[in-house]
């Protein structure tokens, strides 16, 4: 046999079920996870855009131009022009000097750095231009190249004069190199020792105690488009975020705020206009989960508060029919004895015997109209005054009162009495209303029982509440098709008189509804009637 597996929800079904019975602060939080994250990945590219177009500005702004080494440089007198070299430190580590030989090479070449060059085999990867040392006419003719000097064998003259401070960066001036070098190598220490007569004994190499870095300002090459690209790509990451804050949070107030706030505020609209038939729409959040089951049982008790008062206004306004329709027989009666008094007067004749007892019977039947009216007034006014009462015990009570209630209306009539679905719970009743109902009950039960009238007790439902039931069952003729109809409508009876306005049932209806139950008629299988009465027991337990 082939067993038919349970078709599951979409796997993005219950993910957005899942997602919209978050939490606000977890689903905000998400939200702004997902506002970072979205806002780092756009951000990136953006930036990686604008570097690449700022590359391809930058490298076509250093075509043709050289990537100049910063030194340092010694300055050859004798071709006018700077020369690559090395720094050689030649103070001890207990001397307190800083005495320096700057060993240069007029070959001027030096691992594929070309002075000068623009095609050197090193290449700035950065730039795209070639790496090379500069010379003195790319220094006095490019204005972003400065040199400067590169400092040491200062004479104790030098730190008196300076306050112990003889470095000073200051830029010099290219056409004046000559002349400064010159004066600079006269007042400072000279170079002594082997690197000195290395230099006056080779013409390649040339040794100096002054030594210059040239220092190249990148930056002069940028254009404002460039400096734009740069700027933009320092901003993007900020701006990005921003924007997409703004984006996120927009939808997430539409979705998790917005959203929920204008569907509370048109319920409350129609709650205003007394329009309760919808039901609350269900919104995302588990906060407004909860507001939204809230408002749905404030709407639907208000919706049952109002059927309640329309029914009770609908009843009012037949029992007022009814009043009138059953008033027009004796105030007819009234007229018609009235009338004919009027006529035997005018002709001189005496009224007839009896006709002052017709007329005080109709007008007793009138006053008792009337009472019977105030009386149903009253009991819809009528509190209910609720005691925990033990079911066994309420067992106990409604039999004896049966008992009781039966003898004394007819004393031939057998009473049978089931109590076995009745517990051992506490029950919540005002014990004053159910006897009161259990009279109107059996009342009829005893007016219309040839031999037998039958009492069934039991709670409907389980735990510490419920509904009581209580079923009264004689063994009569039983309803009628239209008594089954209208049986609990106030003023109706098979068979009224003086005494009896058709009421009971009417009230029984009434005082079951103020206890929170309700009456139901029907007829036994032998054609007896069936009364069942029921009790809303745990709403006291509830306060």
């Amino acid at each position: 046999m082939r067993v038919q597996k349970e078709k599951r929800a979409p796997r993005d079904g219950r993910v957005r079920t899942v997602f919209d019975n978050m939490p606000l602060m977890r689903s905000f939080f998400l939200y702004a996870a997902g506002c970072v994250l979205a806002s780092l990945v756009v951000s990136s590219v953006l930036i990686l855009g604008l570097m690449s177009a700022y590359d391809t500005f930058q490298r076509a702004a250093w075509k043709g131009r050289v990537d100049v080494e910063g030194g340092p440089y010694v300055y050859d007198a004798a071709t006018d022009e700077l020369i690559p070299a090395v720094a050689i430190e030649l103070s001890s580590a207990t001397e307190m000097s800083d005495r320096i030989a700057f060993l240069g090479m007029r070959d001027r070449s030096d691992g594929g750095l070309l002075v000068g060059d623009g095609s050197g085999g090193v290449i700035n990867a950065e730039t795209g231009a070639s790496i090379g040392y500069a010379t003195l006419k790319m220094v006095r003719s490019d204005p972003s190249l400065t040199v400067y000097d590169w400092g040491g064998n200062y004479t104790v003259a030098d730190y008196q004069e300076s306050d112990g401070s003889p470095y000073d960066l200051v830029s010099i001036d290219g056409s004046n190199l000559a002349a400064y070098d010159a004066r600079e190598r006269s007042e400072r220490m000279p170079v002594e020792g082997p690197i000195a007569r290395l230099g006056e004994g080779d013409d390649t190499f040339v040794v100096s105690n002054i030594g210059y870095f040239v220092s190249q300002d990148s930056m002069a090459y940028e254009t404002p488009l460039m400096i734009a690209l740069r700027v933009s790509a320092g901003l993007s990451p900020f701006v990005v975020l921003i924007v997409f804050s703004i984006l996120f949070f927009r939808r997430f107030y539409r979705r998790r705020l917005g959203g929920p706030l204008t569907v509370f505020c048109d319920c409350a609209d129609r709650v205003a206009r007394q329009d309760l038939d919808f039901v609350t729409p269900e919104v995302p959040g588990r906060e407004f989960t909860r507001l939204g089951d809230a408002f749905e049982k404030m709407r639907a008790s208000l919706e049952a508060s109002q059927r309640e008062l329309w029914r009770t206004a609908e009843e009012r306004r037949r029992l007022n029919a009814v009043f009138a329709h059953d008033l027009r027989t004796p105030v007819t009666v009234l007229k018609g004895t009235v009338e004919m008094i009027r006529l035997r007067i005018e002709r001189g004749e005496a009224p007839r015997a009896g006709t002052l007892q017709t007329i005080a019977d109709q007008v007793e039947r009138l006053e008792s109209y009337a009472a019977a009216m105030g009386g149903i007034a009253k009991l819809e006014d009528r509190k209910v005054e609720r005691d925990c009462v033990p079911a066994e015990d309420l067992a106990r009570m409604l039999m004896a009162h049966a008992q009781e209630f039966v003898g004394a209306r007819r004393s031939g009539l057998a009473l049978s009495f089931d109590a076995a679905g009745m517990g051992k719970q506490m029950l919540s009743v005002d014990r004053s209303l159910v006897d009161e109902v259990l009279g109107n009950v059996l009342s009829n039960a005893c007016g219309h029982a040839r031999s037998r009238v039958a009492m069934t007790c039991a709670l409907d439902g389980d735990g510490p509440g419920g509904l009581l039931a209580i079923t009264v069952t004689d063994d009569g003729p039983g309803f009628t098709e239209e008594a089954l109809r209208r049986g609990c409508e106030p003023f109706y009876g098979e068979a009224k008189d003086a005494d009896h306005f058709g009421l009971g049932l009417n009230i029984v209806r009434i005082l079951t509804r103020l206890h929170g139950g309700d009456v139901a008629l029907a007829n036994t299988e032998a054609g007896g009637a069936s009364v069942t009465v029921t009790f809303a027991v745990d709403d006291a337990l509830e306060e």
